[in-house]
């Protein structure tokens, strides 16, 4: 039994693959967490944070799919609670990456040398710990329930159920979506623990502290916006 797909799908999938694949890799909070958690603490714990991820988007795709999520976006009060819920934890997530960089400043105790030094120092953080704060962090985000509610059905075409399914058109933009984000991240992530070796401690302050401000703005930013627009 083979599987083929009409060539009007095929060219929207097309799009649908360079489109996701510039979304992926520019950097939004989740590939801000998975840098933080693989410069600290490796490879594992940097995949544990990317399985987070990739479930939330697993879960958003099903609410799409179902259209769920379409009566979230309807629903102003839900829209605007789920809205505030994700800008608040943006920001909290921002806040414990910068304290460190802050407290540094006002200790009188010699910085560490190297990035290996401040691990005694971090709370021990399992890989369900990982797990979960990247499913909360892509699952809090209001724009990734933009993104698969707006933008994702642009690429499913109706007209085409009776020779490919509405259910697998959706299927194959969540596994090529999947896919590509899991690529990107792992790439992240070995980029990360790369350049981990090069800094200093002090300088990995600087980098958790920088990208923690940058989840603070962009908490901020959702909180204040009166409209959505698809950015991942």
């Amino acid at each position: 039994m083979s599987f083929s797909m009409p060539p009007a799908f095929m060219d929207a999938v097309i799009l649908f693959f360079f489109a996701e694949a510039l979304l992926c890799i520019s950097p939004g909070p989740a590939v801000l967490l998975t840098i933080s958690q693989s410069m600290k603490r490796g490879f594992v714990t940097g995949l544990w944070g990317t399985m987070g991820i990739l479930t939330a988007n697993t879960v958003y795709f099903i609410l799409s799919a179902v259209g769920v999520g379409a009566l979230l976006i309807a629903s102003v009060t839900l829209f605007t609670i789920v809205k505030y819920i994700g800008a608040a934890y943006l920001v909290i997530m921002g806040i414990q990456m910068l304290l460190p960089l802050i407290k540094s400043f006002f200790s009188k105790s010699k910085p560490a040398d190297d990035v290996a030094d401040l691990m005694p120092k971090e709370a021990a953080i399992s890989g369900k710990s990982a797990f979960a704060k990247g499913f909360v962090i892509q699952a809090s985000n209001p724009k990734n329930l933009v993104f698969f509610v707006a933008f994702l059905p642009q690429f499913v075409i109706p007209s085409l159920a009776a020779e490919i399914s509405l259910t697998v058109q959706f299927s194959v933009l969540a596994i090529i979506s999947i896919v590509i984000e899991l690529i990107v991240l792992i790439v992240y992530i070995l980029l990360s623990i790369k350049l981990a070796t090069w800094v200093k401690a002090k300088a990995m302050l600087w980098i958790d502290g920088a990208a923690g401000l940058f989840l603070i703005v962009i908490g901020v930013g959702l909180a204040s916006m009166k409209k959505l627009s698809v950015v991942s």
